[in-house]
């Protein structure tokens, strides 16, 4: 199976235009939206719909990172 070609043109847009192409400050707001998650009134979300989002920003989270690691130690 050949894995389809994905664009991401405009979430590296999304970057540079909100962010400024800082990757840590994508990621600060990454950390604020999870913490905020757990305030949300109990019956927002079950507890697995809770835990898959914050799983998944986590994952983005953790790709942006290893983005932002990758580009330091290229320079």
């Amino acid at each position: 199976m050949i894995p389809k070609e994905i664009n991401l043109l405009p979430l590296i847009s999304y970057f540079e235009v909100c962010h400024e192409g800082d990757l840590l400050c994508f990621v600060q707001w990454l950390d604020k939206t999870i913490y905020m998650l757990h305030y949300l009134p109990v019956d927002a979300f079950t507890e697995t719909e809770r835990q898959n989002v914050c799983h998944v920003l986590m994952e983005l989270k953790e790709a942006v990172l290893k983005i932002h690691m990758e580009q330091i130690n290229s320079a």
